[in-house]
């Protein structure tokens, strides 16, 4: 009886496991998705739609440069969409 049981519980968690390793596999985003949208943080963005980014680049404890990049939804040649660089400049606090 406890091997039947035994047998069972390993039965179990593999079932679970091997469901777990299917979601962790699979992807929120729908396939050809590509073709159709840019993603950054989370969120769809459409064809030349802007995106800002903002980082601060620590120097020295004394000078700090904050990088500013605006990139831009576009389509390549082979149908998908990308986020190209338009402009990247710096200002130094």
């Amino acid at each position: 009886m406890k091997t039947l049981t035994l047998g069972l519980a390993f039965a179990l968690l593999a079932s679970q496991a091997s469901a777990q390793q299917t979601l962790s596999t699979a992807s929120p985003i729908p396939d050809g998705a590509e073709t159709r949208f840019c993603y950054y943080n989370g969120m769809a963005y459409s064809q030349d739609a802007f995106v800002l980014l903002v980082g601060d680049n620590t120097v020295t404890q004394t000078v700090s440069t904050i990088q500013e990049r605006l990139l831009r939804c576009h389509r390549e040649s082979d149908g998908t969409l990308k986020w190209k660089p338009q402009s990247t400049f710096s200002t130094n606090n």
